[in-house]
């Protein structure tokens, strides 16, 4: 097979890798998907001995990888659009080894019918996660402040008792974080949605929150 072809999908999958291992910082509780992304891409290099598969391989995990990572965007998956183009670039980088043209017609059609389909399709409350609570906390260089990090973590904590099903906290960067807290449906007696925005709203630092569904953070 084409070195050309080689380097280019081994571009792609150490550029998925620093996506991933990027995405385990921003994002561990989203860890499986990036780990499992970034798996993918490396799938044709298991395929060297076999070029036309190998471009053909290159070609449909690169327009797959495109769809998810269009269809995934709230969750971070959009950062998987280099390695998906470097993928798309591996498969017809050499001339005497593409994919072939039917191929490389039917496979775009596809995934957009996919990501059309997925965006199009009428919303089910049903079927949608409960809506969540994102909020940003800056608080700068008291990162390291070990008084001011036990207060926040025990002030966090006590969010379940006015109804959060799930308190989760990551960096975003060095000094801010992003809090998400969990929404129940319907929230025990004597608890609100308001009364719960409440708590958050005074935490301390809280410089930003937003009211998240599976679609949008408003």
């Amino acid at each position: 097979m084409s070195a050309r072809q080689w380097r280019w999908a081994l571009a792609a999958v150490v550029t998925a890798g620093l996506v991933a291992a990027f995405g385990l910082v921003i994002g561990p509780y989203l860890a499986g998907l990036f780990i499992i992304s970034a798996a993918v891409v490396a799938v044709p290099l298991s395929m060297r001995d076999r070029p036309k598969l190998f471009a053909r391989a290159c070609l449909v995990v690169g327009v797959g990888l495109l769809a998810w990572a269009m269809i995934g965007a709230v969750i971070g998956m959009f950062l998987f659009v280099p390695a998906a183009l470097l993928l798309l670039v591996a498969a017809f980088a050499a001339a005497g080894n593409r994919p072939g043209a039917w191929l490389a017609v039917t496979a775009p059609i596809a995934a957009a019918t996919v990501v059309a389909a997925f965006y199009l399709q009428p919303p089910d409350p049903e079927n949608e996660p409960p809506p969540w609570f994102r909020a940003t906390v800056d608080i700068g260089t008291r990162v390291h402040d070990r008084n001011f990090n036990r207060d926040f973590h025990q002030r966090r904590e006590r969010l379940r008792d006015f109804g959060a099903t799930r308190v989760s906290v990551y960096e975003r960067r060095t000094g801010q974080f992003v809090l998400d807290v969990g929404i129940p449906d319907p929230f025990p007696d004597g608890r609100s949605r308001d009364g719960l925005k409440g708590q958050i709203l005074q935490l301390p630092e809280v410089v930003d929150l937003r009211l998240c569904t599976f679609h949008t953070c408003d």
